[in-house]
């Protein structure tokens, strides 16, 4: 046990690959309902793909763990690290700093993906391809196949060679340094897949200016997921508390982006939410139907800075 908060690190022990793998995170907080489907596309989307797969099941308190380790039973190559903290970004740091050396270290690729996200035949191997193919990249970002705004969000990553959390990939290299240079998402940040990509479009040095050629995109992967049903009350709450953590998102950007262009790294903060004193700089302004959830966002992020 190296962190409080970290349960076991792989209930099978350690994994000593012989050669490569190609070690996945899966993310999962309450994912019993998707987990499985997830687990499934992974080894479906390449049937021969030297896989290791860690779920990194955070503050769960339904059935995730049991699923898991149901699936694990059946399949050695998925292992299950519980985490008691539900925090995206806390799990995300295990993985990277706790689980990669520990476990499958040394690899030139890692997996990232979300425990509520499927993907699409090929994409893992694609995604490597990519890699090869744009040697400056030290990501791959992949666009979603499905969603009502799937062929706008679509041409828009690949434009910009953006990256989300449902799917994506580090150079091997550039997790090293991370390990290195004690990267660590801060804590209940909302765009912890924002912060990532752009860490890695600053080759970890917020002062220089952005390369969006670091992000190599990847149109031959692709990930579907559960879109909401507008029809159902609790998707309605739900898209509407997604919307208000998405202008907290803007406005944590707000405040970071400054602070670590000016302190680098080390400037990163343990808990996104030790910045919320600076919030009363933030202003609201017109953003058609979101402006009132970003009014929510601002509300919540003020009153939390006060305290």
């Amino acid at each position: 046990m190296i962190m409080s908060n970290v349960i076991n690190s792989s209930e099978r022990g350690p994994v000593t690959p012989a050669r490569a793998v190609w070690p996945v995170m899966v993310l999962a907080h309450n994912e019993e309902r998707h987990i499985g489907a997830c687990l499934d596309s992974i080894f479906a989307a390449d049937p021969d793909g030297p896989f290791e797969v860690f779920v990194m099941a955070n503050g769960c308190t339904d059935s995730t763990e049991e699923v898991v380790r149901e699936y694990g039973r059946k399949n050695p190559h998925v292992h299950l690290v519980s985490i008691t903290l539900g925090d995206k970004c806390n799990a995300w740091n295990v993985f990277v700093h706790e689980t990669v050396p520990q476990q499958c270290a040394g690899q030139d690729v890692y997996f990232f993906m979300d425990g509520d996200a499927r993907a699409v035949p090929g994409s893992f191997s694609a995604m490597e391809r990519a890699l090869l193919a744009e040697p400056q990249a030290q990501a791959v970002g992949v666009p979603p196949a499905s969603g009502r705004s799937m062929r706008h969000d679509r041409e828009e990553l690949l434009r910009e060679r953006g990256l989300v959390a449902n799917l994506y990939a580090l150079r091997g290299s550039f997790v090293i340094r991370c390990q290195e240079i004690g990267v660590r998402i801060p804590l209940r940040l909302e765009g912890d897949d924002g912060l990532v990509g752009a860490l890695v479009k600053w080759d970890l040095n917020p002062s220089q200016p952005m390369n969006d050629l670091l992000i190599a995109p990847c149109a031959d992967a692709g990930f579907i997921f559960e879109s909401f049903t507008i029809s159902r009350f609790a998707d309605v709450r739900a898209y509407w508390r997604r919307m208000v953590r998405y202008g907290r998102r803007g406005y944590e950007f707000k405040l970071l982006g400054p602070r670590l262009q000016a302190g680098g790294i080390a400037a990163m903060p343990k808990d996104i939410r030790e910045i919320y004193v600076d919030s009363d700089r933030l202003s609201l302004t017109w953003n058609g139907v979101y402006t009132l959830t970003n009014w929510f966002a601002l509300r919540e992020m003020r009153a939390i800075g006060r305290r």
